[in-house]
C-alpha cells in the first residue's frame, strides 16, 4: 500500500533537495566564514612586530599634521584617512591616496574609477612607518573574504547571486530542519523522553548513528545564529534584499553618505588640525574608542568621523560625526543608542552577520556556530548518501527475488 505524502515528508524532501545543490557552497561560505572570525586579532597577533608599539607614559604622540607630513613626504602620496586606536599599544593606520601618483604618471584614465588606497602602520611616538598594513596575513584574509562573499570569481555579481542564492537556501534549511528536528508526532511532543535524542550524540554507536546524531543535535545548537547569519547574508548580495530587509523591520537601509558642506569663511582660510578634529569627537563622544578620521575631499568637503567601542562584551555599534572643515562645528551627530531597534538592526547588518556585534564573546559564539554549520553540509551528505545506497541495495535484491528459479 502506497504511503500518505504528508506534511513531514515534504519537509524532508525540501530540506534534502535543496541542500544537496547547495552543500559544496554552503561548506565553503561556512568554512570562510569560521576562518574569517578573528581575523583582526590574528593579523595583529601574527604581525606584531609592526603593529605593536611601545606607548610613551611619560610623553604625547607627535603633531598629526607633523605624522601626515612625514608619510606623504615619504609614500609620496596624498593622506586621506588616519585611524587612531582603542589600544594604546597599536599603531596608528595611516591611509594614503594613490590617484595622485597615476595622474602625475599620466596613467589615470579619464573615466571615473573608484579611489586606490594604501593603508601604513605608524609609531605616533617616534614618527616612525612601522610597516604596510598590507601584510600577507590581511592578503590572506582578504582572499578568505572574497572566498566567502564571491567564491573567488572575478565577477562580483556572479559570485555574490550564488553565495546570496545559497544562503537563503540555507534559510529555508534551518527551518526544515528545526522541524525534522522535533518529534515526528506531536502526540509524543508532551513527552520530555521523546525530545532527548534531539540534544544529544551516542558517541559508542556505529559511525553512521553519530553522524547522524552530530546532525541533528549540533545543528539543533547552532540554529539561533546559523539562522541568523543566513537571513543577513543576502544583505550584502542583494538590493532588493538589503531594501526588503529594512522594510520588513519598518526601516530603509542605512545611508552613510553626507551631502553637507563645510562653510568656507573666506579666502585662504585653513582648515583645522586633526588635533583639533579629535578633541572635537572626544567632547562628544567622551569615552575610550577607535577614531577613524576621513579628511575632505575638496574645499567644501567635511571630517568625518566614526567612533566605536572593542572588548570582551560591547556594543560595536558605530557613532559618527560630521564636522565643519574650518570651524570644527558639528553637522551631523549620529549616536548609535539614539537610533531605533530597526535602524540599529540595519546598520550594524555586517557587525551582526560577521559576529562582531558584542565584541570578543559573540565572535567566540559565531565561531563554534560557523564551525557546526560547515559540518552540517558534510554530514547531511553523509545521511543522503547512506540512504540511497541502502535504497538501491534493497532496489537491487528485490528485482533479483522477483526473478523466477
Amino acid at each position: 500500500m502506497k504511503k500518505k505524502y504528508t506534511f513531514r515528508k515534504f519537509v524532508n524532501d525540501l530540506h534534502l533537495w535543496l541542500g544537496l545543490p547547495s552543500a559544496l557552497v554552503l561548506f565553503v561560505m561556512c568554512l570562510s566564514g569560521t576562518i574569517y572570525v578573528f581575523q583582526k586579532e590574528i593579523t595583529q597577533w601574527v604581525d606584531a612586530g609592526q603593529y605593536r608599539i611601545a606607548p610613551k607614559t611619560d610623553q604625547s604622540h607627535l603633531e598629526v599634521a607633523k605624522l601626515t607630513r612625514m608619510v606623504e613626504a615619504r609614500k609620496k602620496a596624498t593622506v586621506t584617512a588616519i585611524q587612531i586606536p582603542q589600544q594604546q599599544d597599536g599603531s596608528w593606520t595611516f591611509t594614503v591616496s594613490l590617484d595622485d601618483q597615476a595622474t602625475k604618471a599620466g596613467t589615470a584614465d579619464k573615466a571615473p574609477k573608484k579611489e586606490k588606497t594604501k593603508s601604513f602602520w605608524v609609531d605616533p611616538y617616534l614618527g616612525v612607518i612601522k610597516g604596510d598594513a598590507q601584510t600577507p596575513a590581511s592578503e590572506f584574509f582578504a582572499t578568505v573574504l572574497k572566498m566567502h562573499r564571491w567564491l573567488l570569481i572575478e565577477n562580483h555579481d556572479i559570485g555574490g547571486a550564488i553565495t546570496g542564492s545559497a544562503a537563503m537556501m540555507m534559510i529555508v534549511l534551518q527551518l526544515t530542519g528545526i522541524v525534522l528536528w522535533a518529534p515526528a508526532k506531536l502526540k509524543k511532543w508532551k513527552h520530555l523522553s521523546s525530545w532527548k535524542d534531539g540534544f544529544s550524540v551516542k558517541w559508542g554507536a556505529k559511525f553512521k548513528r553519530v553522524n547522524f546524531d552530530w546532525h541533528k543535535a549540533s545543528g539543533f545548537y547552532a540554529f539561533a545564529l546559523v539562522t541568523v547569519m543566513a537571513v543577513t547574508g543576502p544583505y550584502f548580495a542583494f538590493k532588493w534584499y538589503k531594501t526588503s530587509f529594512a522594510a520588513a523591520l519598518g526601516t530603509k537601509p542605512s545611508n552613510n553618505e553626507s551631502n553637507l558642506a563645510s562653510t568656507y569663511p573666506r579666502a585662504g582660510a585653513q582648515p583645522i588640525s586633526v588635533e583639533q578634529v579629535v578633541s572635537r569627537v572626544n567632547q562628544i563622544y567622551p569615552y575610550q574608542g577607535t577614531i577613524k578620521i576621513t579628511f575632505p575631499k575638496d574645499s567644501a568637503g567635511t571630517f568625518t568621523i566614526l567612533k566605536s567601542r572593542s572588548g570582551f562584551f560591547v556594543s560595536a555599534g558605530v557613532d559618527r560625526l560630521w564636522l565643519d572643515q574650518y570651524s570644527g562645528q558639528a553637522l551631523m551627530v549620529q549616536r548609535y543608542a539614539d537610533k531605533s531597534l530597526a535602524d540599529q538592526v540595519v546598520s550594524s547588518a555586517k557587525f551582526i552577520h560577521d559576529g562582531e556585534i558584542m565584541g570578543t564573546f559573540s565572535k567566540i559564539l559565531y565561531f563554534i556556530a560557523c564551525l557546526i554549520a560547515t559540518s552540517l553540509p558534510v554530514t547531511g551528505f553523509i545521511i543522503w548518501w547512506g540512504k540511497n545506497k541502502k535504497a538501491a541495495k534493497k532496489s537491487s535484491t528485490n528485482a533479483h527475488s522477483s526473478i523466477p528459479a
